[in-house]
């Protein structure tokens, strides 16, 4: 098992799991809150919860345990602060030679598909997110919500059939 090796005494253990999960994360928890700092915040806060518990042996499942913690700890936050927000985390335009009014374009489609992403049941938004933003594995996914493959693909599938013919109702390209 990857994770156990990682996880041994006396190697690098946190480095290793910090490499392979804080950009995920990152993700993950803005695509949450749409707030940088406070998504740096809930990765940092997830991976000191890893290290205290740690001591009392390390999770099962360590993905899905981090990107639960994750979650939880920006749920607490937002609840408290009492905003409910989502957000898309976009990649940024890189400066290609492309023209102003192109790269204002492709913003503003960007924007759109956000705004529609944003309108979809919670469970297919979270999916969404999860695989297309985050880019986990089905299997990541499943272990992470509990939903099956099988179901989580045919959620993605109704998710995305959904956004593109919205997107093509409402005169967007493709």
């Amino acid at each position: 098992m990857k994770e156990a090796r990682s996880t041994e005494p006396g190697g690098n253990w946190l480095a290793e799991i910090l490499v392979r999960y804080e950009k995920p994360l990152l993700k993950h928890a803005y695509g949450i809150c749409s707030d940088r700092e406070l998504s740096r915040d809930a990765v940092q806060e997830t991976f000191f919860r890893l290290i205290r518990t740690r001591d009392k042996g390390m999770p099962e499942n360590l993905t899905a345990w981090l990107f639960t913690v994750c979650r939880n700890v920006l749920t607490d936050h937002l609840r408290r602060q009492k905003v409910v927000q989502f957000g898309w985390d976009l990649p940024e335009i890189e400066d290609d030679g492309a023209s102003p009014h192109h790269r204002l374009a492709q913003g503003e489609r960007e924007e759109k598909l956000a705004a529609m992403v944003a309108e979809l049941p919670e469970r297919e938004r979270e999916l969404v997110r999860l695989k297309f933003q985050v880019g986990l594995s089905y299997k990541e996914i499943e272990e992470l919500t509990g939903i099956s493959q099988g179901n989580i693909g045919y959620f993605l599938h109704r998710a995305v059939k959904e956004l593109k013919d919205r997107w093509q109702r409402e005169g967007g390209e493709g």
